[in-house]
């Protein structure tokens, strides 16, 4: 909401306090406009990006769970733009211990003459848009600097890095009041790129050629619940401050033509084509997963449809949106919330990035079968590990010296963190180290256990003639847990458990859904003997050296998604009707591609550890078909793979075109039908059964793969399905 101007007591930069009459206990903010280029409470000119508009008409970023937004040419930097700008999902949120974040405190006078360690030059800073010497064309294209600074540092153009540390900076400015680096008052949320014409015109003057003059400017806001300064501007009225300020010319050096060749050439102006924004929202959903449970919704000619939340379709009221580009529903606090988007050049083109469009050819049809599940092998080797132990009690107590270490890191991690650095750059997920600790996954209540809507499902996709295969992802702690550690002592606990089995609990679980017929893929074991023949130095023999899972992620690296293409794809290979499926193989070739990204846990690092990861360089094997061509999945293949983001990743984000189901139609020469959920492995059988009941009958296997960790107190419960 819009503040009431004050008056001021001294010239800016001052510390004057703000009069009692006012209200306010902070002090006058230093950078408020003068009448001449704007004041608070007076309407002045705010950014207003040329090609990215708000459509819902009553969205409000204090209040909404909807935000839809139209972008009339798809550039990375517009896509971004409406991704981020203003977001009610991105907001900082107030501190927990108001007390210790100096709340209701006021600023050091020392931070406020120079604040954010010179990261702006203090004689720009403004309140004011309309004062920035930007012209009509340059407030028109706005940048979302956290996506761009990003996307410059993982492909290493230069001044990225320069740009991360001023971002960096303004996030870690406390003005004197303390609290850690947790407490996040201000953001740097947008970036503006001006031409200096005069500069140039005047040098080219007095030394005849002068390469352009190029400077960034930058806004910042302030988190509603700031209260150090008094009067802090609001020029558009969404309860977020704004200050403005350019970045020195110094910092960014001969860098600067380079970083703004990159924006203007490559990020503003190219336009991206519908398979490319579908990988931007592939990797948006993926990214934004751990902090606000998204997922791609696969949506009709029209948004809201049917089934969407009536909390959501009376916010929008009558508002109806025609053929919607992406669809991404989230439920950060148990609600849902939804980011849609509008790319008018792709309507009717592309239809909606989440879903699949036939390639023309005639569905394959194979004669129906009869389910031939085969659980027997896991049964007995799960139960072959457990007499070599003993019992469940006595495994457990086999493994209390790691569990207690991984309690106490999943302890350390602070609030408002997800995740915590180990050993030699690696990083892993709290909620990991949670499924871990979980102890007998049976035991949780009915609508957390998983082996009851497991069995169901196996039940229904039999009745249709389906086969089902059940692959539970190994956690990265698993297979590194030495790498949890990051002292002498906590290096000699964990260093026994590497090769061996650190949760004898899902040993059990798995053991239980054989017992009750489900068959599993079980890659635990086969991920262990791959990372003890690592240490034990099998990798110098010419064994691929690639660590199993990308150290700054969540997810597997190409070896690893490939090892478990090949266990699965074996087993597949196995089913009577294969043999109708054999003669049509196609041989699939590989080529390489790298790219280079921070993973999804540095975002989720505390703020202070942020700074010591770069981002990482990775390599993929994209599958191509006998004449180049990029493998795509095929919706009408017999061959299911229904998966969370660890089907996604390398497949439809990333390098793309080389993830699970890619090395899983290589193995067997067959494209397979990819269904995937960000996060929402448990339930992505929904997904599946939205296409309705009897589209199983053309299938004849449906893998099951997710991660392991949301067989433990899943956030949104195993939800059974109802077929229909």
């Amino acid at each position: 909401m819009r503040k009431r101007k004050c008056p001021e007591s001294a010239a800016a930069f001052g510390l004057a306090l703000v009069t009692a009459a006012c209200g306010h206990t902070g002090v006058a903010f230093p950078w408020a406009a003068t009448a001449s280029s704007g004041s608070p409470g007076t309407a002045v000119e705010v950014p207003q990006a040329a090609e990215v508009s708000t459509a819902n008409r009553e969205y409000r970023r204090g209040s909404s769970r909807v935000l839809v937004r139209k972008v009339t040419n798809p550039t990375r930097a517009n896509l971004d733009y409406a991704a981020y700008h203003a977001n009610f999902m991105n907001a900082n949120p107030p501190p927990e211990n108001a007390a210790r974040a100096g709340t209701g405190k006021r600023p050091d006078p020392t931070n406020v003459t120079n604040p954010f360690k010179g990261a702006l030059e203090v004689g720009s800073m403004t309140s004011s848009f309309a004062s920035l010497p930007l012209t009509a064309e340059e407030r028109s294209h706005p940048l979302a600097l956290d996506p761009l600074v990003e996307l410059l540092t993982s492909k290493h153009v230069a001044g990225g890095e320069v740009l991360d540390d001023v971002l960096s900076k303004v996030r870690a400015e406390d003005w004197g009041l303390g609290g850690g680096p947790q407490v996040v008052r201000q953001a740097a949320v947008t970036g503006f790129v001006h031409q200096d014409k005069s500069e140039e015109k005047s040098e080219e003057k007095s030394e005849g050629k002068a390469p352009p003059h190029a400077e960034l400017w930058i806004q910042i806001e302030f988190a509603p619940w700031f209260d150090g300064f008094a009067g802090i501007p609001d020029a558009d009225g969404d309860g977020h401050g704004e200050l403005y300020g350019r970045i020195p010319r110094a910092a960014l050096g001969a860098d600067i033509n380079a970083l703004v060749a990159f924006i203007r050439d490559e990020y503003q102006g190219r336009t991206l084509s519908a398979p490319e924004v579908k990988g931007w929202a592939h990797q948006l959903a993926s990214y934004w997963y751990p902090s606000f449970n998204t997922d791609l919704v696969t949506a009709g000619s029209e948004w809201p449809e049917a089934d969407t939340e009536p909390e959501v379709v009376a916010e929008l009221g009558k508002q109806r949106f025609a053929t919607p580009t992406v669809v991404m529903r989230g439920k950060p606090q148990g609600q849902p919330v939804y980011n849609v988007f509008l790319v008018s050049s792709l309507t009717g083109e592309a239809g909606n990035m989440a879903g699949k469009t036939p390639d023309g050819r005639a569905p394959l049809s194979l004669p129906r079968s009869t389910p031939s599940s085969n659980p027997a092998p896991v049964v007995a080797a799960i139960k072959r590990e457990l007499a070599s132990h003993g019992s469940w009690s006595r495994w457990a107590g086999e493994v209390s010296p790691l569990q207690q270490l991984l309690k106490k890191k999943l302890h350390e991690i602070p609030a408002g963190a997800k995740a915590t650095a180990g050993d030699e750059g690696f990083l892993f997920f709290g909620q990991s180290f949670n499924y871990l600790l979980g102890g007998d996954l049976e035991k949780q209540r009915r609508a957390r256990n998983p082996v009851p809507v497991i069995v169901q499902f196996k039940k229904l996709l039999a009745d249709h003639g389906v086969d089902l295969l059940f692959v539970p992802v190994p956690t990265k702690a698993e297979i590194f847990p030495d790498k949890v550690a990051t002292s002498t002592e906590e290096r000699r606990i964990a260093a026994p458990f590497v090769g061996k089995v650190i949760n004898p609990y899902q040993r059990k679980f798995l053991l239980e859904l054989g017992e009750k017929g489900v068959e599993v893929v079980d890659l635990l074991p086969l991920f262990l003997a791959a990372r003890a023949a690592d240490v034990a130095g099998g990798a110098k023999t010419g064994q691929d050296a690639t660590p199993l899972y990308q150290p700054q992620d969540t997810h597997w690296t190409s070896r690893g998604l490939e090892l478990a293409a090949r266990a699965v794809g074996e087993r597949i290979q196995k089913y009577p009707w294969y043999k109708v499926l054999a003669p049509r193989r196609t041989a699939y070739q590989t080529k390489l591609a790298t790219f280079s990204r921070h993973g999804d846990l540095h975002s989720r690092l505390p703020e202070a550890e942020k700074a010591r990861y770069k981002p990482e360089t990775l390599t993929g094997h994209q599958v191509v078909t006998p004449d180049g061509t990029l493998y795509e999945d095929d919706a009408d293949s017999p061959v299911v793979v229904l998966g969370d983001s660890f089907t996604g990743v390398f497949e439809l984000m990333d390098c793309e075109h080389a993830g699970v189901s890619a090395h899983l139609a290589r193995h067997i020469g067959h494209p397979v039908d990819l269904v995937m959920s960000y996060g929402g492995g448990p339930n992505v059988r929904q997904k599946l059964l939205r296409r309705g009941v009897s589209a199983l009958d053309r299938k004849k296997v449906v893998v099951w793969m997710m991660t392991a960790r949301d067989l433990f107190d899943f956030w949104e419960g195993w939800q059974p399905v109802t077929a229909k």
